[in-house]
């Protein structure tokens, strides 16, 4: 079976996507999360990664022919109407936090057309991610679009991400990454812009979390100093070594020269003074 992005078979799967160029592996994985950004960011630096809500709008349509209006919640009876022909729309924001930091900003569009998933998430406040999981189902994933720097919008979803645009589409923030994709399950679809705010977290790890300023190449660079001692130290010992072998030696050839001496003269080798 196969999608846009990944195929499988019995015994073989395949990820297959045109990254750009300079993405790591680890950021790949990050890239790929299906609906488990938090369960992997927090493998990832082994901390748990907290949902912050920044903003959520609310709308409903009433029929199927009417505009969609605003919701005020609770509102019970809305959320027991939500059908595929009066669905339940929220677009919303949410930080995803590790050790007070935002290792990642989540935008949404969430399509609500059932009861029960408009329960779970609207009044009990279940985030996307869980959701899924509380609802034990995997979700079909589309990943439409990822990049390095400013987030890039097509025509379609520029006017929805405007107001994020505003905040992360800036040229100083050309160190970030990001990706859209969509994620779907019966009664409960999304469309969702994640956004990185630092590739420096996917380098550092838990330094970045602790405000370190140890950076890839920094890193790299003491690593490097590091072995280097311990070749200087390997070669120091094993100078040592040898200087000590070479003395063993000398010293064993002045013994047996010497006991060449005393037979070459008739001596004994073992001289003790005879009493007469």
């Amino acid at each position: 079976m196969s999608s846009r992005f990944d195929t499988y078979n019995a015994k073989t799967t395949s990820i297959s996507y045109p990254w750009p160029s300079d993405v790591t592996g680890i950021e790949r994985i990050a890239l790929s999360a299906q609906g488990d950004l938090q369960r992997v960011l927090s493998a990832f630096f082994s901390r748990p990664i907290v949902i912050a809500l920044v903003y959520s709008h609310t709308l409903r349509q009433s029929s199927p022919k009417a505009a969609l209006e605003p919701l005020s919640l609770p509102n019970p009876q809305a959320i027991a109407s939500a059908s595929p022909s009066t669905p339940i729309t929220q677009t919303r924001q949410v930080h995803l936090q590790c050790g007070g930091k935002i290792a990642c900003t989540a935008t949404s569009i969430v399509r609500i057309t059932s009861p029960h998933a408009a329960h779970l998430f609207l009044e009990e406040k279940y985030a996307i991610g869980q959701m899924f999981r509380r609802l034990e189902k995997v979700p079909a994933f589309e990943l439409l679009a990822v990049g390095v720097g400013p987030v890039e919008h097509d025509d379609k979803t520029k006017a929805v991400w405007t107001s994020e645009a505003s905040r992360t589409s800036t040229p100083e923030n050309k160190g970030q990454l990001w990706r859209k994709y969509k994620l779907v399950i019966p009664d409960f679809e999304c469309e969702i812009l994640e956004v990185f705010p630092s590739r420096e977290m996917f380098a550092d790890g838990e330094a970045w979390l602790d405000g370190g300023k140890i950076r890839g190449s920094t890193a790299k660079q003491e690593l490097w100093m590091k072995d280097s001692r311990d070749i200087n130290l390997t070669i120091r010992f094993s100078r040592a070594q040898q200087g000590f072998i070479l003395i063993i030696i000398m010293a064993s050839l002045l013994v047996i020269g010497f006991e060449g001496i005393l037979a070459y003269s008739g001596r004994p080798i073992n001289c003790r003074r005879m009493s007469v």
